[in-house]
């Protein structure tokens, strides 16, 4: 892929939400092992858990259940992060405002290394970086401008009509999982209200190992990978003119 000068960050920041996921497979239920672990070992004066609603449903269905499978079950509250535990999935989500991409790859590195040191995984399956923005605009009209995409069903063109389009681009390693949407109103935590279009890219690493050591050795540069990839996705479903508006800052 030949590369593109993307923006160090965003004046007018569109973003909403941001998570890293890893899926294993593992001897126990990880819900039963890490959530004591992490409470014990993470940072953060106002640390706690929640029990999540996925979590009072039986264990026997979420096992054959494939979306419930890696439902996060448990969530930590830890600084400026939530650790999302399932039995088969552990997540770290960003706290609003994003406290930068340096700081989401440390905690990233060091949560995985916890899980690690568990010793309760058998194999890595695959993992994945997620990041949600509502790009905001008057109306639907000037919403659907704000996007790269040309939609037409039969004879007609969307032009002011609410919508949502969910497409999965293959591109070397990864496979992008991009949702858009419009229009879409988000509660932040605070109260802030935000009303736009939703630009949501999920890239994905189908990737199978049970060598720890290699995989905790590849990882910073697999997140710096799958963190480029991602956000060359997310700005080539913008208009220039919106990526104009958003006051990019280059550095």
């Amino acid at each position: 892929m030949t590369a593109v000068l993307l923006p160090k960050k965003l004046k007018k920041e569109p973003l909403v939400d941001a998570v890293f996921e890893v899926r294993f497979s593992s001897s126990i239920p990880a819900s039963s092992v890490l959530p004591g672990l992490f409470f014990a070992q993470l940072e953060g004066a106002e640390k706690q858990i929640e029990r999540l609603l996925t979590a009072d449903i039986p264990s026997q269905l979420r096992s054959v259940d494939p979306v419930l499978r890696f439902q996060p079950l448990l969530r930590l509250h830890s600084g400026d992060f939530l650790i999302l535990v399932g039995d088969a999935s552990l997540g770290i989500a960003c706290k609003m405002p994003y406290p930068g991409w340096n700081a989401f790859k440390t905690q990233i590195i060091k949560v995985v290394g916890l899980l690690k040191d568990t010793q309760i995984v058998q194999t890595v399956d695959r993992y994945a970086l997620k990041y949600v923005n509502v790009v905001d605009g008057k109306d639907l009209v000037e919403q659907i401008h704000r996007i790269n995409m040309d939609l037409r069903l039969g004879k007609h063109t969307l032009k002011s009509e609410s919508f949502t389009v969910r497409v999965e681009v293959p591109r070397d390693d990864f496979i992008h999982v991009v949702q858009v949407a419009a229009p879409v109103t988000v509660q932040m935590i605070g109260g802030e209200i935000r009303i736009g279009v939703i630009v949501d890219t999920d890239t994905i690493c189908n990737y199978q190992t049970n060598d720890w050591t290699k995989f905790m050795e590849e990882l910073p540069d697999r997140l710096e990978s799958v963190h480029t990839d991602n956000k060359e996705m997310f700005f080539e479903c913008l208009q220039p003119e919106t990526v104009n508006y958003l006051e990019p800052i280059y550095e």
